[in-house]
This record gives C-alpha cells, sequence and structure tokens, in this order.
C-alpha cells in the first residue's frame, strides 16, 4: 500500500467494486450476484456500491434481492442525471485502497475483476462481436488519444476497469454523461508518476434492443471531450 493510502488511514488491500445501473432491471441482479461471486473468490476486504441513476425500472423489491447478497450498497438518486454525474459523486468519498467500475448490464465478465486489480496490488500500475460502428469508432477514438498524447489505449471508453482510490479523491469532475471518461483519463495524466496498464478482459456484446445506451451522437461529445481535456 502506497504512503498516500496510509495517509487517508484505508484498509490494505480493500476493493470498493462500483456499479453504475440505469433501467437495466432485467439484468443488474444476475451482474451483481456474478460480481459478489467473483469477489469472495479475490479473498480481499470489498464492498459493492450500486449507483441507480434515476431507473424507471427500479422498485423496493430489486432493491431488497440486491441488498440480500451481502455487502452491497444502494445509492439512488433522481432524476437520471447520466453515468458521468453519478460516477463524478461516487469517487469523492471512497475509503478503500483500489476502485474498479463495471458497467450492470453484464457486458464485461464480473471475473475479469480479478484481471484488474491484480496489477494493481503487485504495483504495476495505477473483442468478440460487436456493431461495426461501435468497432470503427473505438479505433477513432483509440488514434485520437495517440495523437494528443502519444500513449496508446486499445479501448479508451471501456466499461471494466480499475484505479487506487488515492489518485481521485481530489479530482474535480464536471460531465454528466459519457464524456466523463475524456475528463477523467486526462486529469489523472496530470498526475506525477501514474502509470497505465491495459489487461485483456472479456466482453459479451449486446444491442440497442437490449438497453445498450450510448448513441452515435456522442461520438462527437467524447472526440471534443478528449480535445478539451487534454493534458497541457
Amino acid at each position: 500500500m502506497n504512503a498516500a493510502a496510509e495517509a487517508r488511514g484505508v484498509q490494505p488491500g480493500s476493493l470498493t467494486v462500483i456499479v453504475p445501473v440505469y433501467n437495466e432491471a432485467p439484468r443488474v441482479e444476475a451482474a451483481v450476484a456474478d460480481i459478489v461471486e467473483s469477489l469472495e473468490q479475490l479473498r480481499l476486504p470489498y464492498r459493492t456500491r450500486i449507483l441507480n441513476d434515476g431507473s424507471t425500472d427500479w422498485s423496493e423489491e430489486l432493491e431488497r434481492r440486491l441488498r440480500s447478497r451481502g455487502q452491497v450498497e444502494i445509492r439512488s438518486s433522481y432524476p437520471n442525471r447520466g453515468k458521468g454525474a453519478v460516477l463524478r459523486d461516487a469517487l469523492r468519498d471512497l475509503d478503500t485502497e483500489f476502485a474498479v467500475v463495471i458497467d450492470a448490464d453484464g457486458e464485461y465478465p464480473a471475473e475479469d475483476i480479478a484481471r484488474i486489480v491484480g496489477p494493481l496490488q503487485s504495483d504495476e500500475a495505477d473483442r468478440p462481436p460487436q456493431y461495426l460502428a461501435t468497432y470503427l469508432v473505438n479505433r477513432i477514438i483509440g488514434h485520437w488519444f495517440y495523437a494528443l498524447s502519444r500513449m496508446r489505449l486499445r479501448d479508451p471508453l471501456t466499461g471494466l476497469y480499475g484505479f487506487r482510490c488515492a489518485l481521485t479523491a481530489d479530482l474535480e469532475l464536471h460531465e454528466k454523461r459519457f464524456s466523463y471518461t475524456p475528463e477523467l483519463i486526462w486529469k489523472l495524466l496530470r498526475k506525477p508518476g501514474v502509470r497505465w496498464l491495459e489487461v485483456p478482459v472479456g466482453y459479451r456484446f449486446r444491442g440497442y434492443a437490449e438497453g445498450k445506451k450510448i448513441r452515435w451522437w456522442e461520438t462527437l461529445t467524447i472526440l471534443l471531450a478528449f480535445w478539451r481535456y487534454r493534458k497541457p
């Protein structure tokens, strides 16, 4: 555990898994069950924090079932504010050494959380079928990020990633939708000595009919955000 974490008085190796949720009632329960099962196998202090962002399909019964899974916290906010907004608030009060963000739609296998946490624990670092348009957009965004930073990230917009909580404790984030990722990346890059490591994880494709949220026009806002927040 680094000195920054010690100064914050956090438990060594502790982990918060953050699960942003918006209208995922058909999938979130199975996703959380998989997350909790995977975390139990990691044998480290953990909690699962579900961020219900004004879901219209949310219910007290669903919340009761989710809480019954064990160390599950639920934070609800209304009306819907956007993924970036709820994540921005969640990053402000993390009291664990590490954090992982994973989408609630089941596209990313929960067992791959171990692949994200492993390099953090060892102090190494601070695709299947999909739409052709999604693949091309990811490539465009990756090349755009490389042109601005000279850093290669295969998937800057991944829905499964982890970090040391000490790095985000003092960040001021403003973006409310998917542009929060460029803002977060650039503001972390401004911190001295930050190290990045990409690891392979699984991905289960789903279509818009199944509830996929991001839309084509957000590609432009994401590209503009990478430019607006770029590291000086």
